[in-house]
């Protein structure tokens, strides 16, 4: 069998995670984009593979993202894995066994000041929106995607790919053992995009890329605040105040270009329709914490009794994810949780699914599967989850056939989530996973394992 886990080794931590949507099914055509989270600056470059532009100077700049492809010396080998955890191959020529190592290869990077917080490949239709500059096929044969980030602000990168210097030549003369035409590939900058004219601006937590208006990206802050971009113009569509504490997620929804949800540290789910900015929707509010009534603390034998508290806050909300197949759904997480909540955006207030399987907090989610690149149309239930935790355990929950408990004739008691804990696939990482993507057709699932990120075939 082709390989089933292909491994990417960094040379330092990694957190934000993307894979190409122009991936398919097959090994060689996976693409991703790591970001690193170094948090000590040094005096030195990080190490590139490739030129990049754009960028600042090398001093001082310890953080990257990192494009990576597929080492083409890995599409000789075959899956030769002992257990779900190791990563090891066969040759299908000599029949050797190889140990595991980097299945992919860093093809482009570009330094950065500070980690960013989320990394993502444009939409595949992006081209056909900015036109030639956005993406395809350019003169000469070069190629370009688009990619963001964000940090301190949104930063947008042209990944060019062009053939070698004489590659086309020796290619169109027939040249013997050639193989694949050699090409180089160069992250550029396409634009700098901050929230305000300052010199400072508030730190940007994630963003989104509208699906359906792909020149549209929404970012969230921890000033509150959320900010639509017309990045063909450079110039933000709106900004306003989504939470009363710092933004942590933002998503626009797959059914409609106007509409984006929020989460933030108020524990709140905020719905927002870009033709009604006046009015927001609370789609959910997570319950305040049971307030402690004492709390002890042990230090070399002593302790101390605190007074109770008086006031409950409710747990921060991390992330939140839109189901692509049936849009009127979407999944969050709660600040050290072990369950994700699943809404039903047509009743707001109560989730209508927890999926309970983790034993250690819950750190990513992504829907996808099989309907994600086919375009399969909605299912009566939320599709495929994908959700990853501390405990180093990726689980794989099937909820299409699920439906909601039905609505109760009365209003007296409130509506309790229907209870999902049992997984359709579940798979165990060497180490705790802080970041997931589906992509590669809707067969393949990349995870964050620190140093190790993993493509897991389903």
């Amino acid at each position: 069998m082709p390989p089933t886990i292909l491994d990417y080794h960094s040379d330092c931590p990694t957190f934000a995670l993307s894979v190409s949507p122009l991936s398919n099914s097959s090994p060689s055509s996976l693409r991703l984009a790591v970001g690193s989270y170094n948090e000590t600056r040094t005096s030195a470059p990080p190490s590139s593979s490739s030129s990049s532009n754009g960028a600042a100077g090398g001093a001082g700049l310890s953080n990257n993202f990192t494009v990576a492809s597929l080492d083409p010396a890995y599409l000789d080998l075959e899956d030769a894995s002992d257990s779900d955890s190791e990563t090891a191959y066969r040759s299908r020529t000599t029949r050797q066994r190889v140990s595991g190592g980097s299945a992919y290869r860093a093809v482009a990077r570009a330094p950065l000041l500070y980690p960013p917080s989320a990394v993502q490949f444009a939409p595949a239709k992006l081209s056909s929106s900015l036109g030639g500059s956005g993406g395809g096929v350019g003169s000469g044969g070069e190629q370009r995607e688009v990619l963001a980030t964000t940090s301190e602000c949104l930063r947008l990168w042209d990944l060019v790919t062009e053939q070698e210097d004489g590659a086309a030549g020796r290619s169109a003369s027939g040249y013997v053992g050639g193989g694949a035409v050699p090409t180089r590939n160069r992250l550029v900058s396409r634009a700098t995009l901050q929230n305000s004219k300052a010199e400072f601006s508030a730190p940007l937590t994630s963003f989104s890329w509208s699906m359906l208006q792909p020149i549209h990206i929404v970012t969230s802050s921890i000033d509150t605040t959320c900010t639509v971009w017309d990045i063909s113009t450079g110039v933000p569509v709106t900004q306003l105040i989504a939470h009363d504490r710092e933004v942590y997620d933002v998503e626009w929804s797959p059914q409609s270009p106007e509409i984006f949800a929020s989460v933030g540290a108020d524990g709140s789910v905020r719905m927002f329709d870009l033709r009604s900015l006046e009015h927001s929707t609370i789609l959910y509010e997570a319950a305040p914490a049971l307030p402690s009534s004492s709390s002890s603390k042990h230090n070399g034998g002593s302790s101390s009794t605190s007074p109770p508290s008086t006031t409950a806050t409710p747990p921060p909300l991390l992330r939140l994810a839109f189901s692509p197949t049936s849009p009127t759904y979407l999944a969050v997480i709660h600040a050290e949780s072990n369950d994700v909540q699943i809404l039903d955006t047509r009743s707001p207030g109560q989730p209508a699914f927890e999926v309970k399987g983790h034993r250690a907090p819950v750190n990513g989610l992504a829907w996808g599967g099989s309907t994600m690149m086919g375009g399969a149309g909605e299912t009566s239930g939320p599709g495929w989850l994908a959700t990853v935790s501390d405990d180093a355990t990726l689980l794989l929950w099937d909820l299409s056939p699920f439906q909601p408990h039905a609505q109760q004739s009365t209003r007296s008691a409130p509506q309790q989530p229907k209870r999902v804990s049992t997984p359709s696939l579940a798979y165990t990482a060497p180490s705790e996973i802080n970041a997931v993507a589906w992509g590669g057709g809707g067969e393949w699932v990349t995870i964050g394992c620190g140093r190790v990120v993993r493509s897991v075939r389903c």
